[in-house]
């Protein structure tokens, strides 16, 4: 199919769907209703099938740069269901199926050792950092480094969930490098204080971004260029990613690692968090190029860069499966998106 043939049929689907379930002519399985707001304890347990939900829909390539209809199936149950019959017929065959499992934004997983776990003066893109709560240690990935306006106050941009504590920090909070998880003192490691972010909107409403910035500290150096392991910064990458797109990060657990482009304008993608499920559009998906994972807990935050290192997204979530080396997926949220919602430009 032709890519916007694809995005037609990805954008039309949902309802197509729901008029289709609620007229009896299909069975979903039984996985109960979606509560708002919701524990995460009680969606795991609840179902998305009140909402059609529990899947994400995208748009990938086959060989012979053929567009097709990606479907990531986000709960076992939906495997070989009437709702992947449907969509297949619907599509006429041309879909990759996928199975991801959860997708989750968490920043917890202990770590300990390499250089990006350190504390790094000056500051460096990929190094661990965090807020800091005295009933939870937590780290995640310093992203980059922005601005409001040229010549303005230095920032760091990391996610929400990094930064802001899932929009419950206070604002001028202290954010430390590295992450308390990784030794982050407030009396010596203090970098930073929480300026903005994007709030995150409960379901059934769609977030883009996940993503916040903090104002450095007066007199903290820092190095906006270096992505070690990789190279350096390019800027913002001059077009947004396509399938089949060779990326790179570096990240707080992982450090740098290559991956590849498997999906776009991913929508449905259901993502937990602390607080509860959110719903995320117009994402991106990567895969890792090796047997390894693109990235893992601990990552959210990250700047991906492309091949000529231009900045293209900030990653900030991953799913427990999927893939072809089936260690997990990576999402990203187009770094556009990102600049243009938080109103920042990059520091070079």
């Amino acid at each position: 199919m032709r890519f916007d043939s694809v995005r037609e049929l990805k954008q039309s689907l949902p309802q197509f769907l729901a008029r289709h379930f609620s007229r009896g002519r299909g069975r979903l399985p039984r996985t109960g209703k979606l509560p708002e707001p919701m524990s995460i304890a009680a969606a795991r347990a609840a179902s998305f099938a009140s909402t059609l939900a529990g899947y994400a829909l995208g748009i990938t390539a086959r060989p012979r740069n053929e567009y097709c209809l990606a479907v990531r199936l986000q709960h076992l149950s939906l495997v070989g269901s009437d709702l992947v019959a449907t969509i297949r017929a619907r599509a006429k065959g041309e879909v990759e199926v996928r199975y991801i499992g959860r997708v989750t934004g968490g920043v917890r997983r202990r770590a300990s050792g390499l250089w990006y776990r350190q504390r790094q003066r000056p500051l460096l893109v990929g190094t661990s950092c965090g807020y800091l709560r005295d009933d939870l240690v937590m780290a995640g990935t310093l992203g980059c480094f922005v601005q409001r306006r040229l010549g303005g106050p230095p920032m760091i941009l990391s996610n929400n969930h990094v930064l802001a504590d899932e929009g419950r920090y206070a604002r001028g909070g202290t954010i430390v490098q590295p992450g308390a998880l990784d030794g982050g003192d407030p009396a010596k490691d203090r970098i930073a204080g929480l300026t903005s972010f994007v709030r995150l909107r409960r379901l059934p409403r769609a977030n883009y971004v996940d993503a916040a910035v903090a104002q450095l500290g007066a007199g903290i150096d820092f190095d906006p260029v270096e992505l070690r392991g990789i190279g350096r910064l390019a800027g913002v990458a001059a077009r947004s990613l396509d399938i089949g797109d060779e990326v790179h990060k570096v990240g707080r657990t992982t450090g740098a690692r290559d991956g590849r482009v498997t999906a776009v304008e991913v929508d449905g993608l259901h993502v937990e968090y602390d607080t509860g499920i959110f719903r995320f559009d117009n994402q991106i998906e990567i895969e890792g190029r090796t047997a390894r994972a693109f990235s893992t807990s601990g990552d959210s935050g990250s700047l991906i860069v492309n091949g000529e290192l231009g900045a293209a997204a900030l990653l900030f979530a991953g799913s427990d499966v999927g893939g072809s080396g089936g260690r997990g997926l990576t999402y990203g949220n187009p770094i556009k998106a990102v600049v243009s919602r938080m109103r920042i430009q990059l520091v070079m």
